[in-house]
C-alpha cells in the first residue's frame, strides 16, 4: 500500500506560512550562522550554514533550556515550524505540530505536574510503492532552568540532533534526490522527563496504517565526539545492519564504529536511553546515532561555544551518509532483526535466577 503525503492548505496559507517564518528569522530566530570558527571540513550531501545556524538558535539563552511545557520549549517550536515552513516540507494532516498531554513525576517534592507538549512532523516523500516508512527522530526539550538560575541550554543534548534531522531534508530535498522510502522527521518534546512524545506518537503512529513505520534513526547528541567516534548503537538486535554500517565506515569523514549496545559489557548499554527504546518496545528496529558522554553532558555548560562545528558537519554528514544506506538496503536491514535478542549477560542472569 503506497502512502502518499500532501501539503495541505492553499497557496495563500503557504504564502502567510513563509511570512511567517521570515518575520521569526528577523526577529532573531537565526538559522544560518556564518561559515567560520572551528569549521574546515566542506560538507558535499548539505548545506552547513542552516546546521551551525539551528544549533546555535535552539540553544541561545533565550529558549530557557527548552523543557516541555515551558515559553522556552514555545520558542523552540516556532523555530522548528518556521524552518519546516521555509523547506516546504510536507505536512501529516493540517499542521506540523501534534500536540499531546503528559503528566510529568518525580518532582522535588514528590508531587506530578499535567503539561502539554508538541512534537512536530514533516515528511520526505519516497519513491518506493512499498509504503514503508524510515522514522528519524531527534528530540528538541532540554533540562530547562535550574534551581540556581543556570539555563540548560543543551546544544548538543540536543539541538544537534535536530539540526542533523533538517540536514537530512536539506540532503533528500535540494538534491532533487528522493529517498527510496518516504521520511517521516519526527521532532520529538518530553525525552529528558520520559520520552513521552515518542510514547504519544506511537499510540496512534501519526494515523499512519499499522505495518507503515518499519525503521527508527535515532540522532541524539551528535556533535561532541571528543574521542572522534560517532557510535551506532543497535546492531545486536538487527545485525544485518553491520555490513551496512561497515561499508559507510569506508567513505565517513567521522570515525563510525558500532558498540553500546549490550553487547560488550565493558560499555554502557543505550538501548533504553533515549526515544527509540519506544519504537523497539513497539517491534520497531532501530539504530540509535550519538556521541559518548563529555564533560558538559546534563550540564549548564553544554553551550553553542563548546561545539566543534568541523566536527558537527562530519558528523552530520556521516550520518545522511548511513541514512542513505539503510533507505537503499531496507529489504536486507529488516530482514535480519530479532526483537528478542539479549545480551549474553542478561541470557546468563535469567538461567541463574531459574
Amino acid at each position: 500500500m503506497t502512502v502518499v503525503f500532501r501539503l495541505k492548505g492553499t497557496l495563500m496559507f503557504r504564502i502567510l506560512g513563509g511570512i511567517v517564518a521570515v518575520i521569526l528569522i528577523l526577529v532573531g530566530l537565526t538559522f544560518v550562522a556564518s561559515r567560520g570558527g572551528h569549521e574546515t571540513y566542506d560538507a558535499e550531501l548539505f548545506k552547513p550554514g542552516p546546521v551551525i545556524g539551528l544549533v546555535k538558535g535552539l540553544s541561545d539563552d533565550a529558549l530557557e533550556g527548552r523543557k516541555i511545557g515551558t515559553a522556552g520549549s514555545h520558542r523552540a517550536q516556532e523555530i522548528i515550524e518556521a524552518r519546516m515552513q521555509a523547506m516546504d516540507l510536507l505536512k501529516m494532516g493540517n499542521s506540523y505540530r501534534q500536540p499531546f498531554d503528559a503528566v510529568l513525576g518525580n518532582l522535588a517534592d514528590g508531587s506530578t505536574e499535567p503539561v502539554q507538549g508538541t512534537n512536530l512532523v514533516a515528511v520526505v516523500q519516497g519513491t518506493d510503492p512499498s509504503g514503508q516508512v524510515i522514522v528519524v527522530t531527534a528530540h528538541y526539550d532540554h533540562l530547562g532552568v535550574g534551581e540556581d538560575g543556570e539555563i540548560y541550554n543543551g546544544a548538543d543534548d540536543n539541538a544537534s540532533g535536530v539540526a542533523a534531522l533538517f540536514a537530512i531534508a536539506d540532503h533528500f530535498t535540494r538534491k532533487k534526490s528522493p529517498p527510496k522510502h518516504s521520511l517521516l522527521l519526527l521532532v520529538l518534546d518530553g525525552e529528558e522527563q520520559g520520552s513521552h512524545g515518542a510514547k504519544a506518537f506511537l499510540e496512534d503512529r501519526g494515523g499512519l496504517p499499522p505495518g507503515t513505520i518499519v525503521f527508527n534513526l535515532n540522532l541524539d547528541m551528535i556533535s561532541r565526539a571528543d574521542n572522534g567516534k560517532l557510535w551506532a548503537s543497535g546492531v545486536p538486535r538487527t545485525p544485518s545492519l553491520r555490513a551496512v554500517l561497515e561499508a559507510v565506515s569506508e567513505e565517513a569523514p567521522l570515525d563510525l564504529d558500532i558498540g553500546f549496545d549490550g553487547d560488550n559489557p565493558e560499555q554502557d548499554d543505550w538501548t533504553m536511553m533515549s526515544d527509540h527504546r519506544e519504537f523497539l518496545k513497539a517491534g520497531i528496529p532501530h539504530l540509535y546515532l550519538g556521541v559518548e558522554d563529555h564533560p558538559d553532558y546534563h550540564k549548564p555548560t553544554d553551550d553553542f561555544e563548546n561545539v566543534d562545528q568541523d566536527t558537527l558537519i562530519k558528523s552530520v554528514e556521516t550520518i545522511i551518509m548511513v541514512l542513505r544506506a539503510i533507505d537503499n538496503n531496507l529489504d536486507e536491514v529488516l530482514a535480519g532483526f530479532d526483537p528478542n535478542w539479549q545480551p549474553a549477560a542478561t541470557e546468563q542472569s535469567e538461567t541463574d535466577e531459574e
